[in-house]
């Protein structure tokens, strides 16, 4: 009787026959790596096969040299999600020679299944088999050197906030201690004279004294970080770099220097965005909608925005009322058959038409015959551009 032969470690599993392969010359491997603070699970998918599915230390070196030793001579391409460590491993591995994306987390498809039983494995997985299969669409990866100014106008971003709500928390003591504020210093604006009256109140009291002098204190030091802040944003707006694209958005109603330089730093070179709606949307002036068969409903202006880019365009938006009269005009025909908060969104996405006109042209803003010519013509006309591949051979977004 003939004994059934049992099959082979390599026809049970086909991926460890492709494994075992010496050389990978001319073929690609998709790299789907899911990043953690400590650990990386790393993803080598090709053919329709998973060739690797491991968890290694959080290093791009040892990720570069994990590859390469097991697959020689391959192709790389290779894809994350955005995390709070940046974009230094796609720089890094772009640096190697490989071919790498960084890609939204919201735009990654995926399965009811795959989101009950989510784990660093299912999620590698899914990165490499959808880079393979192309249904991935890369962010746009900043330069280093942009990604650092960039920080700073955040950075005053938060002080900001802090600033407000250690404002919020004296005037809050101030209210629970029966401390009535005087009318002429209540209000936002927090004069020295005010200063002077919480410490003239606080040394009133012997056992509220060390309470509110050192939340007074906290507001002075928020106080003169913020200004020391946007000094140096406004010495950052003086150097080369930014002097004249600086000085041609200031030309625009409405923006001073820290629109400006967020415009420039958050954005980059506008002309990566081929047509305005594109850019519209990068800055979330666009609405969602929710249509089924026959019902069509609009949901409002988008949840998907860039926050604080979208935030101060509209606090611009309520300068450029006042000063330009067109605007004002139009406004207010807006407010006939909307709300005053519906007509000031319509109003900053006029704004960010100009600035985008601006940009393209390289002129000044102004309102005679010829400028507004150049500028609908600008803002009509989408960007011809050839595909422009980076260090890793992805084109970006």
């Amino acid at each position: 009787m003939k004994t059934k032969q049992q099959p082979s470690a390599q026809e049970r599993n086909p991926a460890q026959k492709v494994q075992n392969t010496a050389d990978f010359s001319g073929r690609d491997l998709y790299v789907g790596i899911d990043v953690h603070k400590q650990r990386w699970q790393v993803a080598v998918y090709h053919q329709g096969l998973v060739l690797s599915n491991i968890s290694i230390e959080s290093s791009s070196d040892l990720l570069v040299a994990h590859l390469r030793k097991l697959y020689p001579n391959a192709s790389f391409h290779c894809a994350y999600e955005t995390s709070p460590w940046g974009f230094t491993l796609c720089r890094n591995l772009w640096a190697a020679g490989m071919h790498c994306m960084v890609v939204n987390a919201a735009d990654i498809p995926g399965t009811d299944k795959e989101r009950r039983a989510k784990t660093d494995r299912v999620d590698a997985r899914k990165l490499a088999m959808h880079l393979a299969a192309g249904l991935l669409q890369p962010i746009h990866v900043p330069s280093e050197r942009l990604q650092k100014q960039r920080s700073l106008i955040r950075l005053r971003k938060k002080i900001w906030a802090d600033l407000t709500r250690a404002k919020n928390r004296l005037k809050s003591e101030l209210k629970f201690q029966g401390i009535d504020i005087p009318k002429q210093f209540d209000n936002p604006h927090w004069s020295h004279n005010f200063l002077q009256w919480i410490e003239q109140k606080a040394n009133e009291d012997d056992d509220l004294k060390d309470t509110l002098l050192m939340m007074l204190e906290e507001v002075k030091l928020l106080r003169a970080l913020l200004l020391k802040t946007e000094q140096k944003v406004r010495d950052l707006m003086r150097t080369d770099q930014f002097k004249h694209k600086s000085t041609l958005l200031r030309s625009i109603h409405g923006v001073g220097p820290l629109i400006a330089m967020l415009f420039l730093t958050e954005v980059g070179d506008v002309r990566r965005f081929r047509t305005f709606d594109q850019l519209n949307r990068f800055v979330g002036f666009c609405p969602d909608c929710h249509s089924s068969g026959e019902k069509n409903k609009d949901t409002g202006i988008t949840s998907r925005r860039h926050n604080l880019l979208r935030s101060m365009l509209i606090e611009a938006a309520w300068q450029l009322i006042r000063r330009d009269p067109a605007m004002l005009e139009h406004y207010n025909n807006l407010k006939k058959r909307m709300k005053g908060q519906q007509a000031i969104i319509r109003i900053a996405r006029k704004l960010l038409r100009r600035i985008r006109a601006v940009m393209l042209t390289e002129e000044m803003y102004t309102c005679n015959t010829v400028q507004k010519q150049a500028v609908i013509s600008a803002i009509k006309r989408p960007i011809l551009r050839n595909p422009v591949a980076t260090a890793g051979g992805h084109r970006m977004q």
